[in-house]
């Protein structure tokens, strides 16, 4: 079986990408909601920054979760070459590190105030 380059790559790190797209837009979001003085405002009692946090990390684990499956489904399926399931397993384990990772960027946001006054 062939293997484009490309889409191997954005494959086997596509977890990995979609954890440092979600982990850039939670801390830019935070940093601007600190500096614009929004960070305060809450919405149905969360505040809005952790809101946020939860709502892209869902999104994040969604798609994450997606590229996981793609991976099992590659390295499970014993009719294409082993190539193939390699990068199965290599999909499917940078995966399970960017959901792991993910879950470490949430735990912050759920624990300690976003803009802590020194």
């Amino acid at each position: 079986m062939r293997h484009p380059f490309t889409r191997t790559t954005f494959l086997i790190l596509g977890g990995l990408l979609v954890w440092m797209a979600d982990f850039a837009f939670v801390y830019v979001f935070a940093a601007v909601a600190c500096a614009r003085g929004f960070a305060d405002v809450s919405w149905f009692g969360v505040p809005i920054v952790t809101l946020m946090t939860l709502l892209a990390s869902l999104i994040a684990g969604a798609a994450t979760v997606a590229v996981v499956r793609r991976g099992y489904r590659l390295q499970r399926d014993a009719a294409i070459d082993e190539h193939s399931r390699f990068i199965g397993f290599v999909t499917l384990a940078s995966g399970g590190i960017a959901l792991i990772a993910l879950v470490l960027l949430v735990l912050p946001a759920l624990v300690v105030s976003a803009c802590p006054r020194l």
